[in-house]
């Protein structure tokens, strides 16, 4: 078993993708074409032009984010506990008005499995069909 760090003090300054106020961590790679990291957004933070080499799942741990697509005009808060799904060469920006942390995973295509998708709160005892 590897233990993986993701905190705040791993990430480096991430001076691409047109950042501000991001920090960056690759944390594991699989087989194939499939990459996990993590995205830290301070207060204000933005990522105008990320990579749309791959599909993204961008799942926050903590936070919110805002993601603006292009191809389909959207805009859209992710909240922690959830996410969204991207496509290859679909380009997006990203924002955090309050600060958020992400796990990225992307992969030469993703596709969300049902239960998880657009379902609402799940917590024992909730009545969600």
């Amino acid at each position: 078993m590897d233990i993986i760090h993701f905190t705040l003090g791993t990430a480096d300054h991430l001076d691409s993708h047109q950042a501000t106020a991001a920090r960056f961590l690759p944390l594991a790679e699989g087989s194939g074409n499939v990459h996990l990291s993590c995205l830290h957004l301070e207060e204000n933070g933005t990522i105008t032009a990320p990579s749309t080499n791959h599909s993204a799942a961008l799942l926050v741990v903590r936070g919110r984010i805002t993601v603006t697509t292009f191809h389909t005009p959207m805009r859209i808060d992710i909240l922690g506990g959830m996410g969204c799904l991207l496509a290859k060469d679909d380009p997006y920006s990203l924002t955090s008005d309050r600060g958020a942390i992400l796990l990225i995973v992307e992969s030469d295509q993703l596709i969300a499995h049902e239960p998880g998708a657009n379902c609402g709160a799940r917590w024992p005892g909730d009545n969600v069909t």
